[in-house]
């Protein structure tokens, strides 16, 4: 009995540990994208006029509704931004290092 509960709990604390990584890759995809949102003027215009379609788009009853499909989107773009740190980095150094 006790070796059911070991196992049990084992799985239980990796579950926690794959969603608690999965947060964080979230959270730094969200990150780099308004990192560059906020950096360069052409990814600025690409966003908002990708948000206007999506929210245009979007077959929702009401505003509650409409807002959790584009927060999902939204992740869901943080999540495919989490590998561009690499670029957001390189950003941010041109930032500081540029002509004042």
């Amino acid at each position: 009995m006790e070796w059911v509960i070991i196992g049990v709990l084992a799985v239980a604390v990796l579950i926690l540990i794959s969603i608690y990584r999965r947060s964080l890759r979230e959270s730094r995809g969200l990150a780099n994208l308004v990192h560059l949102i906020l950096l360069d003027s052409k990814v600025y215009e690409t966003q908002s006029k990708g948000l206007v379609d999506l929210v245009r788009r979007t077959d929702a009853k009401n505003a509650f509704e409409l807002s959790g499909k584009v927060y999902l989107a939204t992740c869901e773009l943080g999540e495919r931004l989490s590998s561009n740190t690499l670029g957001t980095a390189g950003l941010l150094w041109k930032l500081k290092t540029g002509p004042t």
